[in-house]
């Protein structure tokens, strides 16, 4: 069972099938059956390469992985987060049965009983098999200990056999990915060809004396743009406008809800009975008043000066204890505070420790071998070789246990007293959740006269009269403005702020600013533009949209595109009325093209053609193509770039040594595209498989 348990942490198994729901097979008998409350297809979560994937069996699948999930972290339950990556990566694993999986059919590839087998107990195992029976204490992998393990296994329970079962099928699956993506890049070749154009454009350098003239240089305002010119760039830039998917633009108002002067009211009365109960209280019972009332459980740690709230720092640092100070607003809550005491405290501490594991929940067994250490430790024995055999605190074992040197807080709170009570030379033993630590402190920083507050506090929160008032005003906005010229009017009228979510993708579960929105975008998936929606609840704020556009997916209409398009247009007549301006001067050189616009000509070097990048022009890949399709001593035309108009003169170009011997740029050439070629493949089996993915109609 410790060698499953083992297996189980490092590995993603899949832990057995798992049944599902009552309800589920209840759904599941309506939506297949054809007398059914469904239509057939009404539960098809998605289609991938003609297999339409259906909600029960994706159910089915995300039922395990979450099993799985509870399994491997020791969990009784996840939570939404959670849920949506384990839908996510039930998803992924569909698409890559119905992309890669019906490759790797095609071709052939299988793992046999006899390759897998000796993946497991053979003379080269499978990563995670070493790691799963590698001895802890001696570090060594046991190949009889797999073979024993086997032996064993039919005489395991059932649980244990499908979990193996599962972790054979998964080697065995990464077996044949493996083949697959071998197979990939074992067709990779690179010809000397490209090899020597490799070698030749990344070692040949230009430099240049060149004037320019920016975009920006030339007010918006002067240009003038005709309908004629947007569809004339737009029919032939069709291509830039093209969508994977379907998506929406919401606009919305939010009406907060904040605490009101009657919560604030409320909030500092309690505080102030808390006042005189935390000033009644005894010494002993001030603890326990704080952790009765107080949003904030009971801080016994010291504060140096300057780390309290302002409104309480200076003061504690020169009152009695026993003061009581307070109410005051820090962090949205109000507070009152009670000095307990002060000492001496060093800003930092130096140590080292030996943590030892809790077997069985036995805790005096860990702390008599902590003593054990201690007693050896103080005869003479070294404390680094101790920690690096006996430590389980692998990142501080292999320094000897020695931790440097922490600020107060830095440590679990039962650590970080023991480490600044204690003196340098002490040797403290302490329990945490960790484990049992055998502690040396080695070195302590400056002390300081630091400070102990005992806080109780209560957060300033909006009652639920304030949440209905709140909710109240936000309906009758939206009962008073029915449609979107009234909704879009009343924003102004009432000096509201319209917030917009664009693209929007019918699977997004985030709107930046909003708690959990998804049900605002289901809604926009279904509603026409100009429909207003009802009044949404998420968080602490009540939310009104409207849908203002919905762009299909494919090539997108110009009027989807128009803003795009008018900047490019704008920007494509900018560079015309420069290069006009430029070829007016008459210059012939650089600098008399320079002079006479009033400006300077720079200089650029080592400018190369597997660059787009130019000291002082930025990134531009048509001026850097120019350049190495002139001859050294030419000077250019005007060259309408991505941020302006220039005229280019090559100075010269610098030429890499002769050589032919391209054994390197090959290397170089074929690694680069075998690493993108798992990428590359699975993203065209993907573009080939047209998968739809209606997740964000179930989810």
């Amino acid at each position: 069972m410790a060698v499953i348990g083992s297996i189980r942490k490092r590995v993603g198994l899949l832990i057995g099938i798992v049944g599902v729901s009552m309800l589920l097979f209840i759904l599941g008998d309506l939506v297949t059956s054809n007398t059914g409350l469904l239509n057939r297809d009404n539960d098809v979560l998605g289609v991938i390469g003609g297999e339409k994937i259906r909600y029960p069996e994706f159910e089915k699948r995300v039922d395990v992985l979450t099993e799985n999930y509870k399994q491997n972290t020791n969990k009784d339950n996840v939570d939404q987060n959670t849920t949506d990556m384990l839908r996510e990566q039930a998803w992924n694993m569909f698409v890559n049965d119905n992309t890669l999986g019906k490759e790797y059919e095609l071709l052939g590839l299988s793992c046999s009983p006899e390759e897998l087998f000796d993946l497991i107990a053979g003379n080269n195992p499978h990563p995670q098999v070493q790691q799963a029976f590698t001895d802890p204490n001696t570090k060594q992998f046991d190949k009889n200990q797999v073979l024993k393990f086997l032996k064993d296994l039919p005489n395991r329970d059932e649980t244990v056999q499908k979990q193996w079962k599962n972790f054979e099928i998964a080697i065995r699956d990464e077996r044949i990915a493996e083949k697959y993506r071998n197979l990939i890049k074992g067709g990779v070749y690179v010809t000397t060809a490209e090899a020597k154009a490799n070698y030749t454009d990344a070692g040949r350098l230009a430099a240049i004396r060149f004037v320019r003239m920016d975009y920006n240089s030339m007010p918006d305002s002067s240009v003038k743009i005709e309908e004629s010119d947007l569809k004339s760039y737009y029919s032939a830039n069709a291509f830039k406008y093209k969508q994977a998917e379907t998506i929406r633009k919401v606009e919305y108002i939010t009406f907060d809800v904040m605490p009101s002067a009657e919560d604030r009211q409320e909030t500092a009365t309690w505080i102030n009975d808390r006042k005189t109960e935390l000033t009644a209280a005894s010494t002993s019972d001030v603890a326990a008043a704080v952790n009765r009332n107080s949003d904030t459980p009971y801080d016994s740690s010291y504060h140096a000066k300057g780390t309290l709230a302002p409104a309480i720092d200076s003061i504690m640092f020169s009152a009695s204890a026993g003061t009581v100070i307070g109410p005051y607003e820090d962090g949205g809550s109000v507070k009152v505070a009670r000095l307990m005491g002060e000492k001496m405290v060093a800003d930092s501490v130096k140590a080292r420790h030996i943590l030892l594991s809790i077997e069985n929940g036995d805790t005096a067994k860990a702390r008599a071998t902590a003593d054990s250490l201690r007693t050896a430790i103080k005869k003479g024995a070294d404390f680094a070789s101790l920690a690096t055999t006996y430590s389980k605190d692998q990142g501080s074992a292999v320094k000897g246990g020695d931790l440097g040197w922490f600020r107060p807080g830095a440590m679990v709170t039962q650590f970080n007293d023991a480490c600044f009570d204690g003196k340098v030379g002490d040797f403290p033993i302490v329990t945490t959740q960790f484990g049992v630590h055998l502690i040396e402190i080695t070195g302590k920083g400056t002390t300081s006269r630091q400070v102990q507050v005992a806080v109780i506090d209560r957060k300033i929160e909006p009652s639920q009269k304030t949440y209905d008032a709140i909710y109240a005003k936000a309906s009758n906005f939206a009962s008073q403005y029915t449609d979107a010229i009234q909704f879009d009017s009343a924003i102004v009228k009432e000096g509201l702020n319209k917030r917009i979510a664009d693209n929007l993708r019918e699977t997004d579960k985030n709107v930046a600013g909003l708690d959990q929105p998804r049900e605002m975008v289901r809604w926009a998936y279904q509603a026409n533009v100009n429909d207003l929606s009802k009044v949404f609840t998420f968080g602490d704020k009540y939310v009104i949209a409207k849908l203002t556009d919905i762009r299909e997916k494919g090539t997108l209409p110009l009027d989807a595109v128009r803003e795009q398009v008018t900047v490019e247009v704008r920007k494509q007549k900018k560079g015309e009325m420069l290069i006009e301006k430029v070829n007016s001067t008459g210059g012939k050189s650089v600098d008399e093209i320079a002079q006479k616009l009033n400006t300077a000509a720079t200089d650029a070097d080592n400018i190369s053609f597997t660059n787009p990048y130019v000291q002082s022009l930025g990134s531009e890949p048509k001026i850097v193509g120019t350049i190495f399709g002139l001859k050294a001593g030419q000077t250019s035309k005007p060259i309408a770039g991505d941020n302006g108009v220039c005229v280019v003169f090559v100075k010269s170009f610098t030429t890499p040594t002769p050589t032919t011997d391209y054994t390197g740029n090959k290397q170089q050439l074929s690694e680069q595209r075998k690493s993108r070629s798992e990428y590359e493949v699975l993203n065209a089996l993907k573009d080939e498989a047209s998968i739809e993915d209606n997740r964000g109609r179930f989810y």
